[in-house]
């Protein structure tokens, strides 16, 4: 008897099926910060309503506010995962071409209508909003930090270099033109002026390779 019920047992809890990360509960997730986004988008952090973002989503307006609790916590996530998923970081094998994919990226982001929205969330000193900002930029570099130590172990971007001083540099003038002085992103030269930045920093010239002037 005992070793019949230790094999029903065994049986029974390999037929358990096991919870899988990624599934039912983060696609709901993913569903309901999509469609808070795109209510941002087409109605703006104001016109947002918790019942509208659970009408489009399909997610019931209880489970909404149990998982974010407010609103403005709700748009917080909405923005940092919008920004997540619309920026890939690029793994091209040479560290001057991730950067390129990276600008250029960024630039068609930037001129989005997601990315303008994200953009005059930007200048908002909400608490929510300005917790958001500060977390996707930790993640962002976070995220793009890899390019520096691959590009490092192929002697392509110096060991005692700061990444975070160097992407700052690299994308500061973009976001002075959105944000400040109103020029067209797309005008600006992006590979040169990374080019110019890159002469800053003392790196071996790849064999076959002559330096620039």
């Amino acid at each position: 008897m005992t070793r019949r019920r230790s094999r029903r047992s065994r049986r029974g809890s390999a037929a358990r099926p096991s919870s899988r990360p990624g599934g039912r509960s983060a696609r709901v997730r993913a569903s309901v910060l999509q469609s808070a986004f795109d209510l941002v988008v087409r109605k703006g952090v104001e016109g947002l309503s918790i019942a509208e973002v659970a009408a489009q989503s399909g997610v019931h307006a209880t489970s909404i506010y149990r998982r974010w609790g407010t609103k403005d916590a709700l748009v917080r996530d909405a923005c940092l995962h919008q920004a997540d998923v619309a920026l890939p970081i690029p793994d091209t094998g040479a560290f001057r071409s991730d950067l390129v994919a990276l600008l250029d990226r960024l630039v068609a982001w930037m001129t989005s209508r997601q990315g303008q929205v994200l953009l005059a969330l930007s200048a908002s000193q909400h608490p929510h909003v300005v917790s958001a900002r500060r977390n996707h930029w930790r993640r962002r570099f976070d995220l793009i930090r890899p390019i520096f130590e691959k590009a490092k172990s192929r002697g392509e971007f110096p060991r005692q270099a700061d990444p975070i001083e160097f992407l700052e540099m690299l994308i500061a003038p973009l976001y002075l033109r959105a944000l400040t002085t109103a020029e067209r992103i797309e005008d600006w030269p992006r590979e040169a002026m990374l080019d110019r930045l890159l002469a800053l920093y003392e790196r071996p010239v790849p064999r076959g390779r002559n330096r620039r002037p």
